[in-house]
Formats: C-alpha cells, sequence, structure tokens
C-alpha cells in the first residue's frame, strides 16, 4: 500500500464525494420524473438526459474509487466529457432561449437541473484537479 492510500481525504476529497452522491440521486430522481411523465425531462440524440448524466455520474465515482490505471484515466475523461458537454449544451440553451426554447427542463425543489450538473460538472472538474497529489 502506498502512503496516499492510508492518507484521510482532505476537503476537496470530501466535498467531490458529495458533489458525486447528490448529482447521482438528482439523476434517480429525474429517472423516476421520467417514468412518471416523459414530457418534463428532456433528451439528447433522443435518450432522456437523465441517463445520459447518470452514467457520467456513475462513471466518475467509479474512477475516483480506483487504484491509478489506464482504465481510471478512461472512465474519467469520459465522464467528463460527457458530462459537460451536454450539460453545458443544455445549460446554454436554457440560458439563451429561457422560457421561448421549446424545452421542457427537469427541476428539482424548484431548480432547473441543467444549471446544477453544469455547476456540478465544473466544481467536480475543478476538484479532481484539487485533490491529486
Amino acid at each position: 500500500m502506498d502512503s496516499n492510500s492510508l492518507r484521510p481525504l482532505n476537503f476537496a476529497g470530501k466535498l467531490f464525494f458529495i458533489l458525486l452522491a447528490t448529482g447521482i440521486f438528482m439523476s434517480f430522481v429525474l429517472v423516476a420524473e421520467f417514468h412518471t411523465n416523459p414530457f418534463r425531462v428532456p433528451t439528447f440524440a433522443d435518450i432522456p438526459v437523465c441517463y445520459i448524466y447518470g452514467n457520467a455520474y456513475l462513471a466518475l465515482a467509479l474512477a475516483a474509487l480506483m487504484k491509478k490505471s489506464f482504465l481510471r484515466s478512461i472512465l474519467s475523461i469520459t465522464g467528463f466529457v460527457i458530462g459537460l458537454s451536454v450539460s453545458a449544451y443544455f445549460f446554454l440553451v436554457c440560458w439563451k432561449f429561457g422560457r421561448n426554447a421549446d424545452l421542457y427542463s427537469a427541476q428539482i425543489f424548484g431548480i432547473k437541473t441543467a444549471y446544477t450538473d453544469f455547476f456540478f460538472f465544473l466544481t467536480l472538474l475543478v476538484l479532481a484537479r484539487l485533490k491529486k497529489p
């Protein structure tokens, strides 16, 4: 075992896992909302966005729990690229067109998930760079 695996997580590491858990929870809530009313969750290339976000969050969680390897790098890069690009697309559509867009963005606790997911993925990217030794 290396000395880094025995060291407790710092604040950036703890915040990283809290945001990951919250993102995964939000994705599950959106999946439940999609199955009750499919028109409340937007789609990207005919795939509900909750599935895309959920898979991106899970890829990041798996990468964070693995030791340094090629698979960890691939999972991390894939999770960030997919999560950031899709969330940036919906963030820009909601921000630019607002109510004029033919987009019913999902909301959790009255907050549009297009904004929160973009903020989460961007913050996770910054925290991933901060928590590296």
